[in-house]
């Protein structure tokens, strides 16, 4: 890590903790858990980050101690969510189709102290994409800037 990344992540750190679930277009199915390398950047509008439904697929992530970075960006309407380095990712679900959108749960394991958070239903997950369908386009600033 660099010493100008290693400060980002450092301040980062400082903002409050999200828990919550936010989005990340994919084309692959994860199969392993693994820990987070970099910072990742999520959003927590499903619309967002599959550019207005262009990706074939999203990993849903339920978040315990990502960071909503979304005030201090210079996109707001991103609704940008980061996961910090050594987050711990596990799958939560097989990649499955609800809502004809290729779905996986991705959970971040919370602290030990925690519980761990419930996984949304696939009903749950069914209206959320419904809702963000009916919601209008939004402008794709940064392509790619939210998945594969």
């Amino acid at each position: 890590m660099t010493e100008n990344t290693a400060q980002l992540v450092a301040a980062i750190t400082q903002l409050p903790a999200f828990s919550g679930i936010a989005w990340r277009s994919a084309g692959f199915e994860l199969n392993a858990p693994f820990d987070s390398p970099d910072l990742i950047p999520l959003s927590r509008d499903l619309r967002v980050a599959t550019e207005n439904f262009r990706a074939v697929g999203v990993h849903m992530f339920i978040t315990s101690n990502s960071r909503d970075i979304s005030a201090l960006s210079a996109h707001p309407a991103e609704q940008e969510v980061v996961l910090l380095p050594g987050a711990r990712l596990i799958p939560a679900s097989p990649m499955r189709v609800i809502e004809n959108l290729r779905i996986q749960s991705v959970l971040e394991l919370p602290d030990e102290s925690i519980p761990l958070p419930p996984i949304p239903s696939d009903d749950e997950v069914a209206g959320w994409v419904r809702a963000a369908r009916a919601s209008s386009e939004v402008t794709v600033l940064r392509k790619g800037r939210f998945g594969a």
